[in-house]
């Protein structure tokens, strides 16, 4: 019961329907009280109520300290570290996510350690230090692609083009073609995992991404063929005004 109360919230979540997730809370919170504490600071922080979601998250790290919930211990302190990053702090989510990291470790968590290094690769991106996220991501990316959830899968995916793109800045023309080339390929491969799922949110900003490098590419039918799936895509789907660069 529990099980298909997270997988239809999730699906929400996925799709932005955030007062859809929001309506479901209710019964995860009857049948497990912790998990649906922590899916309403997420319902919260994905609505920009940030102060709320903050408050929200800082009682349920409190909580699950005490009774050591270690696995929630660090999914509270992942989402108090997007929190950050969202709300324009992203250094002050790095000591956070050091914190996560080292508890995963600790306890030998390495779905969540390689989580947490991809959370910290994003902090780095988001700090203007693209090529270090790549290095970071080096770390992270091997297990995720083996053994982890199919959305993290593109997500992940998703991160090292953002940072491909970012890298590219400072190259000389004929390197940037090519490292653009390289994120687009790696964006395609985002948007095959997103689409297993039938996340059309995420699909919808790979398409805007690509269509973007398509552009400075000069490759015009491209470009049009992804702003066209984006526009559809756009108006199938609610818009929450986060920024893409905020957004793992």
């Amino acid at each position: 019961m529990l099980c298909d109360q997270k997988i239809q919230f999730d699906r929400a979540m996925h799709d932005g329907k955030y007062h859809l997730a929001d309506s479901l809370v209710t019964g995860i919170t009857a049948l497990h009280s912790t998990e649906g504490v922590y899916r309403k600071a997420v319902v919260l922080q994905a609505q920009n109520q940030m102060t709320e979601a903050h408050k929200l998250l800082q009682k349920l790290l409190i909580h699950c300290q005490k009774i050591r919930n270690t696995e929630m211990v660090i999914s509270v302190l992942l989402s108090v570290a997007e929190l950050y990053w969202r709300s324009s702090s992203p250094t002050i989510a790095l000591p956070v996510l050091l914190q996560a990291l080292a508890l995963s470790k600790e306890y030998r968590l390495q779905y969540l350690a390689s989580e947490t290094v991809l959370n910290l690769a994003f902090a780095q991106l988001i700090l203007g230090i693209p090529e270090q996220a790549l290095s970071l991501l080096h770390m992270a990316i091997e297990p995720i692609l083996a053994d982890g959830a199919v959305l993290d899968k593109g997500r992940a995916m998703f991160l090292v083009a953002k940072c491909q793109v970012a890298s590219a800045a400072s190259y000389d023309p004929p390197n940037k073609a090519e490292a653009l080339e390289a994120a687009i390929e790696n964006l395609n491969e985002a948007k095959n995992y997103f689409a297993k799922v039938d996340c059309k949110e995420r699909i919808r900003d790979v398409v805007y991404f690509q269509a973007r490098l398509y552009h400075t590419l000069g490759k015009t039918q491209e470009r049009n063929r992804c702003a066209m799936l984006f526009r559809q895509l756009h108006q199938e789907l609610p818009s929450h005004g986060v920024p893409l660069i905020n957004h793992l």
